[in-house]
């Protein structure tokens, strides 16, 4: 089975635990979000191409927290999609990295709430 491994590290600096989620199995499969309280969540549909890569976001919390998330092919039904879930976040404004770490979109996470963003290209 795989897993993926959801955690958030301080921007810039030694490795401080602060989120962990492990899911068994993600590939394809459904997304199991647990949000609540100041817990929201974030999914990211993007070009399928992205597959098998890493989105990477930070937050403007205070120390900033620096998360990323796998990349899947998922299926609903006869769709399939291509998308990053963040499963649970804490409530706060994260920038959408680009992969030489620039901030590229800024994003609002509600507790309690799923905010679904696409990127293209």
């Amino acid at each position: 089975m795989t897993t993926i491994h959801h955690h958030a590290h301080p921007a810039g600096g030694e490795h401080r635990h602060q989120l962990s989620e492990s899911y068994d199995h993600v590939r394809g499969g459904p997304a199991v979000l647990e949000i609540g309280g100041d817990i929201g969540a974030m999914i990211v549909t993007m070009p399928p191409s992205a597959a098998g890569t890493e989105l990477h976001l930070r937050s403007e919390h205070q120390p900033p927290l620096e998360i990323h998330t796998g990349v899947w092919h998922r299926r609903s039904g006869a769709e399939e999609t291509t998308t990053a879930v963040f499963a649970e976040l804490v409530a706060g404004t994260y920038w959408v990295l680009d992969g030489s770490a620039a901030a590229t979109r800024k994003v609002q996470v509600t507790g309690g709430e799923l905010v679904a963003i696409e990127l293209t290209g």
